[in-house]
């Protein structure tokens, strides 16, 4: 057996496994007539931490797995030992395709709202932890090991006592890619067709479209290009 037929009949392998776990979710966080389509597709590699949030699907036609959790993989990953992790205590707002990677973790606490576009993919072992607003746009496409955050996960105070570090939103525009091992800190925005090269450590407005953001902190090291939409 060659490799595009063993990949094949392992990917079957994994959508049948997935099936009742799946099930169970869709008419859990959709509405009947959206949750009998079974759009949910979740990986049965998936530790559910909690789904106390809601899960609001927007999308024009929905099909089976049209939103899959914890499928991806690539050279570095092994879909046997890499466990995808959701915590849904906020709001979780989908308008389209999104798939997220094996090993992935996703966390939207009670305060947090994210929003992903259509077409959008996070890549295997990525993390993902929304406190208060991140936005996906639509053909937003994360590599492998990025991390996106809202908050610093603790507070500092100045000498008044008063909140000196609090949550900030994290917008990226359309069309946007995220090289691998990539850090996106709160109060982040991309503008559409922004690339962004691996291992940069992102921060602050960055308005220009088709740049390439690269470096620590990120800054335009490239203009008037954009990623090739496949």
């Amino acid at each position: 057996m060659n490799e595009r037929h063993r990949k094949k009949r392992l990917d079957a392998l994994r959508f049948v496994l997935a099936i009742p776990r799946s099930i169970w979710y869709n008419f859990k966080l959709l509405p009947f007539q959206q949750a009998r389509k079974l759009p949910l597709l979740i990986s049965h590699r998936t530790r559910i931490v909690d789904t106390s949030g809601s899960l609001e699907l927007n999308a024009e036609q929905l099909r089976i797995g049209l939103v899959k959790i914890g499928f991806v993989t690539y050279q570095g990953s092994d879909f046997r030992y890499d466990r995808t992790r959701l915590d849904l205590r906020g709001k979780l707002i989908v308008e389209g395709e999104l798939t997220t990677g094996a090993g992935s973790s996703i966390t939207i606490t009670e305060s947090g709202t994210m929003t992903v576009g259509d077409h959008c993919n996070i890549g295997p072992k990525s993390l993902v932890i929304c406190n208060r607003e991140i936005t996906f746009g639509d053909r937003v496409r994360a590599s492998w090991c990025c991390t996106f955050m809202d908050t610093d996960q603790h507070n500092l105070v100045d000498d008044g006592g008063q909140l000196s570090n609090p949550d900030r939103p994290i917008v990226m525009g359309d069309n946007v890619w995220i090289g691998c091992h990539t850090i996106v800190t709160k109060g982040t925005q991309l503008a559409s067709c922004t690339t962004v090269g691996a291992g940069a450590v992102v921060h602050g407005r960055h308005e220009e479209m088709c740049t390439v953001l690269a470096g620590n902190p990120a800054e335009v090291v490239r203009r008037g290009v954009k990623r090739q939409i496949n």
